[in-house]
């Protein structure tokens, strides 16, 4: 069938321009539009697939998820991103948020690098991340976690870091996907 196909491209690319707007604007992802795109994606499967179509993208909903929760409990991203990956994996299913968030990965620096050099907090941006990356690798080294509060006791938090939204990358990452086949075979 060619019309979910179509259905689905719409939906997230709507989804996706619309949720990038408030990111930028507001700085927050609100659920009004994360859990009924999320009840949308499953519904539409639902009904072209059945069973089988229904349980695609709860497995989309499981994988945004599992992709995000660590670096969320690291505090490395707020809710909302962590939920607008589960309404994107609603919608193109396990293997489909996996290729969208590995495209969000090779864009975000991109807008990250982007965002330090307008707001000229290289500094600060720099002793964050190696905070936020050594709590995540702290799950698997807790020698690396202690270290991480270590610096957290050295920051300063009066002076911001550098902010990109990391839902305007996810949703980077969508249509780079979604519209260019990229990676597509490797998954």
């Amino acid at each position: 069938m060619i019309w979910p196909d179509r259905a689905f491209t719409i939906i997230l690319t709507i989804l996706v321009l619309v949720i990038s707007i408030f990111d930028l604007r507001q700085r927050r992802i609100p659920n009004f539009l994360v859990f009924p795109a999320m009840l949308v994606g499953l519904v539409l499967h639902s009904i072209a697939g059945g069973f089988s179509g229904a349980l695609f993208s709860l497995k989309g909903i499981g994988m945004g998820f599992g992709l995000l929760i660590i670096p969320y409990i690291a505090k490395g991203m707020k809710a909302g991103d962590v939920k607008f990956l589960m309404a994107i994996g609603a919608i193109t299913g396990s293997m489909g948020v996996a290729r969208i968030l590995l495209v969000t990965v090779l864009c975000y620096p991109l807008l990250a690098g982007i965002a330090i050099i307008k707001e000229r907090k290289f500094r600060v941006t720099w002793l964050r991340f190696r905070r936020l990356l050594f709590n995540c690798l702290g799950f698997v080294l807790p020698s690396l976690k202690l270290y991480a509060i270590r610096l957290e006791s050295q920051d300063d938090e009066k002076i911001a870091s550098a902010t990109t939204p990391f839902g305007v990358a996810i949703a980077l990452g969508a249509l780079i996907s979604t519209y260019t086949g990229f990676l597509k075979a490797l998954f």
